[in-house]
């Protein structure tokens, strides 16, 4: 089986019980619109493309990077550590939380950037359904985000805020 594929089981496995926290639909759906998203960029890799299924498993379920070099190599092991968050488990608040990840976020490969702002993209659209509190809190958070991953690609940071200014504006 191909990596890609093999990817996109293992995350599906990886997050089979889980939903999205506002739209309650499966998962994987997420990651695997973010892979598909990936898989047409200009810069795209196999993999880029594995990564970007995989983005979310280290961070939000009891998978390991171990787990993923194993199966994957060092090459994807690596875009996916640069995407997960290091202020994960942390118990600092929110704000200091969401610096911390900026701040490494801005020194992440190009590759991972590109995967990353897509994330954005793509969380943005399920956020549609939170409370008007958290989405505008959200809208700042990702503004911010926009300015340290955005230098990977202008046309991705532009649908981006153009995400951002519609959510706001509703």
């Amino acid at each position: 089986m191909n990596m890609i594929l093999e990817a996109a089981v293992f995350a599906r496995l990886a997050h089979a019980e889980q939903q999205r926290k506002f739209n309650h639909r499966p998962y994987i759906v997420h990651p695997a619109r973010v892979a598909g998203r990936v898989a047409v960029h200009p810069r795209a890799t196999e993999n880029m493309v594995a990564a970007a299924f995989l983005h979310d498993v280290v961070e939000d379920t009891s998978r390991t990077l171990g787990d993923l070099s194993a199966a994957f190599g060092p090459e994807v092991v690596q875009l996916v550590d640069e995407l997960t968050n290091p202020s994960k488990g942390s118990e600092a608040p929110r704000p200091e939380r969401k610096q911390q990840d900026r701040t490494h976020l801005a020194q992440i490969s190009v590759e991972a950037k590109i995967i990353k702002l897509f994330d954005c993209i793509d969380n943005l659209h399920d956020v549609v359904a939170a409370p008007d509190s958290f989405v505008r809190r959200f809208c700042k958070e990702t503004r911010l985000l926009a300015e340290v991953i955005g230098d990977a690609d202008l046309d991705l940071k532009a649908e981006l805020l153009e995400c951002i200014d519609r959510l706001e504006a509703e």
